[in-house]
C-alpha cells in the first residue's frame, strides 16, 4: 500500500510518499522555513511523484497530520488532503500532531509530553506512555497554561517541542526533563505511518467532515465575542 502523508502544522512542513506506511519511505519533501505551505504543498507532491514515475491515482491511501498547530498551516495541509481524496476517491485518515511528535521520542523513554505553543500564554501537549513498543496517551490532546500542565505531569518525564523553549522557566522541575529541538519536527513519514495504522483499524473519514484541529477559536474571533459581551 502506498501512503501520502502531508504535515502542515508548524514551521517546517513537509510530504511524504511511503510503502505500507513507514516501512518502505520512496520519497520526502520538506518545505523551507517560514510557513511557505501555501506556496510548497501542491508543487512538492507533484514533484515527489515525477520523481518516482507514479501518477497521483497510484496512491492507495491520503494521511494528514490534522492538528493541533498553525491555523494556517492546518487549514492549508487539510484542505489538499480532503481535495486529493474526493477527486482521487482515495481513502483519508487523520493524525494528531502530538501523535507523530511523541514517535521523536528516544526508544528507552518511559513517559513523555510533546508541547507546542498555542500562543496566548498557553501551550497545546498530551502526555504519553510506552508500557511496550507504542505510545499510549495518558492524556487527551489538551490546550493549558504551562503552570497547569507541569501540575498534572508524572514524574520523571521527557519534555520537548517549541512550547518547553517558550516556557522554559516553568517546566524546570525536579523530575523534569528536556529532549532537543530535533524532537520538535513532527515528520510526513511519520504521518504516513500512523496514518497506515489508522487505516488498519477502520478509522477512514469523509472528506466532507474532517476539519482542522484548532482545539480553541481564533483569537480575532475571541476578541470579538468578549468585545460583544
Amino acid at each position: 500500500m502506498k501512503v501520502l502523508g502531508i504535515e502542515t502544522s508548524g514551521l517546517v512542513g513537509s510530504v511524504a510518499v511511503c510503502e505500507d506506511g513507514e516501512t518502505h519511505v520512496l520519497a520526502e519533501r520538506s518545505f523551507e522555513k517560514g510557513m511557505r505551505h501555501g506556496k510548497a504543498l501542491v508543487p512538492s507532491i507533484e514533484d515527489m511523484f515525477r520523481t518516482l514515475g507514479l501518477e497521483s491515482e497510484a496512491i492507495d491511501l491520503i494521511a494528514v497530520s490534522h492538528g493541533p498547530g498553525s491555523y494556517t498551516g492546518l487549514r492549508v495541509g487539510v484542505t489538499c488532503a480532503k481535495v486529493l481524496a474526493y477527486t482521487l476517491g482515495k481513502p483519508l485518515v487523520a493524525v494528531s500532531t502530538l501523535d507523530v511528535l511523541a514517535e521523536n521520542a528516544p526508544p528507552d523513554e518511559i513517559t513523555i509530553c510533546p508541547v507546542l505553543d498555542a500562543r496566548r500564554e498557553q501551550v497545546y501537549a498530551c502526555i504519553y506512555k510506552r508500557p511496550d513498543a507504542v505510545w499510549q496517551r495518558l492524556s487527551e490532546p489538551m490546550v493549558i497554561y504551562p503552570q497547569k500542565l507541569l501540575e498534572m505531569l508524572p514524574r520523571p518525564v521527557l519534555m520537548f517541542g517549541d512550547g518547553t523553549d517558550s516556557y522554559r522557566e516553568v517546566f524546570t522541575a525536579d523530575g523534569v526533563a528536556f529532549g532537543g529541538n530535533e524532537m520538535g519536527a513532527a515528520r510526513a513519514r511519520v504521518v504516513a505511518r500512523l496514518g497506515k495504522t489508522a487505516f488498519d483499524k477502520g478509522e477512514i473519514i469523509d472528506p466532507y467532515r474532517l476539519q482542522p484541529l484548532y482545539m480553541r477559536i481564533p483569537e480575532a474571533e475571541e476578541k470579538w465575542k468578549v468585545r460583544q459581551k
